[in-house]
């Protein structure tokens, strides 16, 4: 980002923020960034681009991950709305680098936060993107391991990809998600993103006929 907090870069480099602030003053003194509010901003997203392009790219999704898991660790529980977008912004560009199926879960779970979010903010194409990263995350026995969280993630995705256009997608993952709902609640929620679906396609016969086959 172009906005970096004075006590993050400290962690991050393992220093107090005094010598933080020593190490960067030759950078604001050149007036490549400015130190406010406890924060360094760059001046200029030029100047964004210059220095992210003196990290090797082999080295990128490393740093990424480090940045984002930093973040994660520092962000209390009541904030981590608030933060998620920053924290899965990092995380999702050092996904390749996580083996551990647990922690692969929990970065799955701030992309469906992170997506409910966007989703609300009607900014589908967002949303959609951070459904299908979460969804990615999971194993192949996700169904059996982690049914609500994936059934979760599939359903929001189905919906944006149907308020996106990207109808044909959107009945697929619908038609799978029907055959995998467990429990009339999640049932009745495909039927109605189905029934949506089908509305907006002009289809009402599959409309009626899936509603029909709800009710029994």
């Amino acid at each position: 980002g172009s906005v970096a907090e004075v006590a993050i870069l400290a962690a991050l480099l393992g220093r107090p923020e005094e010598a933080t602030d020593a190490d960067l003053r030759e950078a604001v003194r050149a007036g490549l960034v400015l130190r406010a509010d406890g924060a360094y901003r760059f001046l200029h997203d030029r100047i964004q681009e210059a220095a992210y392009s003196l990290i090797p790219e082999g080295e990128r999704a490393a740093t990424h991950l480090e940045i984002g898991r930093l973040l994660w660790s520092r962000t209390p529980p009541g904030e981590l709305e608030e933060k998620v977008f920053d924290i899965v912004r990092q995380l999702d560009r050092g996904v390749a680098l996580i083996t551990s199926r647990e922690e692969r879960e929990r970065v799955a779970e701030l992309d469906l936060l992170a997506g409910k979010r966007a989703h609300g903010a009607t900014a589908y194409a967002s949303a959609l993107k951070y459904f299908a990263a979460g969804s990615a995350l999971l194993a192949e026995d996700r169904w059996e391991r982690r049914y609500e969280l994936t059934f979760a993630l599939e359903l929001h995705r189905a919906e944006c990809e149907y308020l996106t256009g990207d109808l044909a997608s959107a009945e697929e993952r619908l038609s799978t998600l029907s055959r995998r709902a467990a429990g009339l609640v999640d049932v009745a929620a495909v039927t109605c993103a189905r029934v949506a679906l089908y509305t907006t396609l002009d289809r009402s016969d599959r409309s009626v006929d899936v509603c029909l086959e709800y009710l029994r």
